[in-house]
């Protein structure tokens, strides 16, 4: 599985670190942008890239997410608009979080106003800012990364509800 996230300077890296997080359990994750190897996020980290944005095609994806924060330091917005129209054609999971909601929306010419975390056709995952747990987990849910049922459960349980999982006592 290779989940590829889409960064750029300023962006809010917190919107996408717990899909990070999951993603790594089940295969590769690879930090993607335009040319700028390193990003400078919102919270002051500073992210080194893995490859731009020309260095890969929707072949190499199985998952695209685009994170959330200062859009206008996008710089190969067009070039991001067709990797994301091309992974929709190979049925790849595109998510798209806060701002990165409105990139992947108006990439697809989707209509979405929803104020809450959702998955259009199985593999659009679409959410706003405040609710970064709840895509990560639809993220997840997408690409099938729980053993089960209870394995969801108790994901949410503990990254959601702040509670450890009774078989973790």
């Amino acid at each position: 599985m290779n989940t590829f996230i889409y960064l750029y300077p300023e962006t809010s890296f917190f919107e996408v670190d717990l899909v990070a997080y999951f993603m790594k359990t089940v295969g590769n994750v690879t930090i993607l942008t335009d040319d700028d190897r390193i990003i400078e996020t919102n919270e002051g980290v500073r992210v080194m890239a893995d490859l731009s944005i020309g260095e890969i095609s929707a072949a190499d994806i199985d998952v695209l997410v685009i994170c959330g924060g200062n859009t206008d330091n996008i710089k190969k917005l067009s070039q991001l608009n067709n990797l994301i129209r091309e992974c929709q054609k190979k049925n790849k999971v595109i998510g798209g979080i806060c701002a990165g909601k409105n990139i992947v929306t108006k990439a697809l010419c989707i209509e979405n106003d929803s104020k809450h975390t959702q998955t259009l056709d199985g593999t659009i995952v679409l959410s706003p800012g405040n609710e970064y747990v709840d895509f990560a987990l639809a993220i997840g849910k997408a690409v099938n990364i729980y053993k089960d049922e209870a394995d969801y459960q108790e994901t949410i349980t503990y990254f959601k509800l702040f509670q450890y999982p009774d078989n973790a006592r």
